[in-house]
């Protein structure tokens, strides 16, 4: 059964995901015209049903699956990757060493599937005392309670500023797919400091699946994207995945490595920041609260 999305043309997309809740409640498929999700289509790129009874539409199917972890195959293929680009690893982590001093690695506690917490493994990028300064910037900023990036963030090092131009920062997250905490493709974590909420109905479904290196966030326009729309784009590929469309997503992020290279990134500017993980689903009718620990804080590199 399919629930198809009916409204006058002004719908939000805080509206929308609240439908495909209330349809991934219910155990049905929920339909959503083209037209009401152009981030799908200019930005993604995905492509609506051709034809039955929701020809035209974006369909989120019933997420019985979306909780599927990572398999042997892939947690094998990140141990071979790790083990080809050792001297690339190596040769990282030296430079981190020399140039800025121990530690090499930034571990974080992020939430996982079902908002369990788990560390994850970054090369650093920041200077020493990272997590206090952004305490300082958020409040000279007044940015309390959004994704916070700024365009040139003082807590950056000139290496750590290279890595994430390259790309090469994220790497050490394949150790992550080699413990099953994480995929190649799937919802980006976010770091535990910035689970401030999760307001609106159907945030916490981004949760259900596990999350990955790379998403359909991350090559659908990432930092101009709001926080619903990360949602949405993320609902959408739990609730549709398949290997063409991991594929897909894995070819067009390195299209963008590649042409990210020398090229200066953008910054991050993410939508309005969820409230805690805790009370996801909460309020307004919401339902399917996610129980998680709180972690310790941490700013996010």
């Amino acid at each position: 059964m399919t629930r198809i999305f009916k409204d006058s043309g002004n719908a939000t997309v805080g509206e929308i995901l609240a439908f495909i809740c209330a349809a991934a409640e219910e155990g049905v498929d929920a339909a959503v015209a083209t037209a009401r999700l152009p981030v799908l289509t200019r930005h993604a790129g995905c492509k609506p049903q051709r034809g039955g009874e929701a020809a035209g539409c974006f369909v989120f199917h019933a997420p019985s699956g979306t909780g599927a972890g990572c398999g042997f195959s892939e947690r094998l293929a990140a141990v071979l990757l790790i083990l080809a680009l050792a001297p690339v690893l190596a040769a990282v982590a030296a430079l981190l060493y020399l140039m800025e001093g121990a530690p090499v690695l930034f571990r974080q506690e992020r939430y996982g599937r079902e908002g369990a917490p788990f560390t994850l493994f970054k090369f650093r990028t920041m200077r020493r005392g990272a997590e206090q300064l952004q305490a300082q910037l958020q409040r000279r900023r007044g940015t309390s309670g959004h994704l916070f990036k700024l365009d040139h963030d003082p807590r950056v090092t000139r290496i750590g500023r290279f890595l994430r131009n390259t790309f090469l920062d994220e790497l050490p997250q394949l150790v992550n797919v080699a413990r099953g905490e994480m995929r190649f493709i799937g919802p980006r974590p976010l770091p535990a400091s910035d689970h401030g909420h999760y307001q609106r109905r159907g945030h916490a479904l981004r949760l259900k699946g596990m999350p990955g290196m790379t998403g359909l966030w991350q090559v659908a326009g990432r930092n101009e994207r709001t926080f619903d729309e990360m949602c949405l784009l993320d609902i959408y590929y739990l609730c549709n995945r398949s290997l063409a469309l991991d594929l897909r997503i894995l070819g067009r992020t390195l299209r963008l490595m590649f042409k990210q290279i020398g090229v200066k990134r953008e910054p991050e500017r993410g939508g309005q920041q969820p409230v805690e993980v805790e009370h996801a689903g909460r309020g307004g009718g919401q339902q399917g609260q996610i129980p998680v620990r709180r972690p310790a804080g941490g700013a996010g590199e």
